[in-house]
């Protein structure tokens, strides 16, 4: 689909608008503009575009795209996910990609029951699932991303879930945020003043906010990390995923290797 120059515009004064507030809402123009219009907008509409992978490392790590795709009466449901290639441990690259399509075929079976139990729209309108990926780092041994959900089974927009996938290319291991920063056990005592600093400054914070809690949403961007909450958590639909982005330097001591198993905190 094609936009008007006007258009064009109105987005990118958005965008900028989101990231004056100090805090970031990547990857949640689609949102804002299915809240603009008041009305359903396919989000394929716009995630046929959107990127799914960060550059290629030096060790040569290739992520490609796959697809499940199942169509009932008056439902779409489709799965996009990774498969990777190039890992000098064929055992460990088996291993990620029986994961991530056991997600996909879990995402189309959970759908496909949804819609039975559901039933064709009674305005005749498409009901869709989707199920995409976005790939947010993918060198020094590390693959981060995250997957993203969205279901619309009537309304004026549908909903959407987010979660940040993190691994350790060596053997596949998921790093929870703790191990990934784990030369800094107490970076809570830096992140949490952060953020509810700048969900009181967003407007229409729900409040409540206190902690990250003990697992919290995350993904690996550049230097850094960027946490995130689910929708309606914090803030309203229209703010699209809340993402506060941190970046090394800030939560670990100074040279630290957050990459660097080899060595002990």
């Amino acid at each position: 689909m094609f936009m008007s120059k006007k258009r064009r515009i109105g987005l990118s004064l958005l965008t900028l608008m989101l990231l004056s507030a100090g805090t970031l809402f990547e990857g949640n123009i689609r949102e804002a503009v299915a809240s603009e219009r008041e009305s359903h907008v396919s989000w394929a509409q716009f995630a046929a575009n959107a990127p799914r992978t960060a550059a290629a490392s030096e060790a040569g790590v290739k992520v490609e795209t796959r697809t499940l795709t199942k169509s009932l009466p008056g439902a779409s449901i489709k799965a996009e996910y990774p498969q990777i290639s190039g890992l000098k441990s064929k055992s460990v690259q088996r291993k990620l990609n029986s994961f991530f399509k056991a997600r996909a075929e879990a995402f189309v079976k959970k759908s496909v029951q949804e819609m039975k139990q559901t039933g064709p729209s009674p305005s005749g309108h498409e009901y869709e699932f989707l199920s995409n990926y976005f790939v947010t780092y993918n060198k020094n041994g590390i693959l981060s991303l995250y997957e993203q959900t969205y279901a619309y089974t009537g309304g004026a927009h549908g909903n959407s879930y987010r979660e940040g996938l993190t691994f350790r290319l060596e053997d596949g291991k998921l790093l929870t945020l703790d191990e990934l920063l784990r030369a800094n056990p107490n970076y809570r005592q830096i992140v949490d003043p952060a953020i509810a600093q700048q969900l009181q400054q967003t407007q229409g914070y729900f409040g409540n906010f206190k902690t990250i809690g003990p697992n919290p949403s995350y993904y690996v961007k550049d230097e850094g990390v960027v946490i995130f909450f689910p929708l309606y958590e914090y803030l309203p639909y229209v703010n699209g995923f809340p993402e506060f982005y941190f970046p090394f330097s800030q939560l670990l001591p100074a040279g630290t290797d957050p990459f660097d198993f080899t060595r002990q905190p």
